[in-house]
């Protein structure tokens, strides 16, 4: 693989995502291809560009509009024979290969230690921004299955969960 497609609702929307993923692309020799498709009825079109542009894999920018429509992009993206990753477990549920992505309980709970500690009288702008110190690995050996991929037993030890 060479030519990774990352797909995102708008250049605007994602610029710092793209930015980031480009660079690390660019650090491990891969080329980001960049597309966008902010309304499901652009997504077949959106995936014949990614097939034109020779594209390997697919990256699907975390978003609610993605999330909503994940069964579409996953049938999509087995169609195109593009292995994908994203950052939902639900995503990855429904067919996206991998998913790679925070800890969302883990988030909720940080969420819920904020309300509590601004209930009991700490000031909301004195507090930390806190990020995700936790992430979660995800394999959908179905989607891989059907790619003819086949996955290392190391890559598979290391995810947290294995989708049959």
């Amino acid at each position: 693989m060479s030519r990774i497609a990352a797909l995102a609702v708008s250049p605007d929307q994602h610029a710092p995502n793209l930015a980031a993923m480009r660079q690390a692309a660019s650090y491990e020799g891969l080329v980001l291809l960049p597309f966008y498709a902010a309304q499901p009825q652009n997504y077949p079109a959106t995936f014949e560009a990614m097939r034109d542009a020779d594209a390997s894999a697919l990256q699907i920018v975390s978003g609610p509009q993605f999330l909503t429509n994940a069964s579409t992009l996953a049938e999509l993206s087995l169609k195109a024979r593009l292995p994908t990753m994203c950052e939902w477990r639900s995503m990855a549920a429904q067919g996206c290969l991998l998913r790679y992505g925070p800890d969302y309980a883990e988030l909720q709970r940080r969420v819920a230690d904020y309300v509590a500690r601004i209930f009991h009288g700490a000031s909301p702008g004195e507090l930390p921004i806190e990020g995700p110190t936790h992430y979660e690995f995800a394999i959908n050996l179905k989607t891989a299955g059907v790619l003819g991929l086949s996955l290392p037993p190391s890559i598979l030890a290391r995810a947290d969960e294995v989708i049959e």
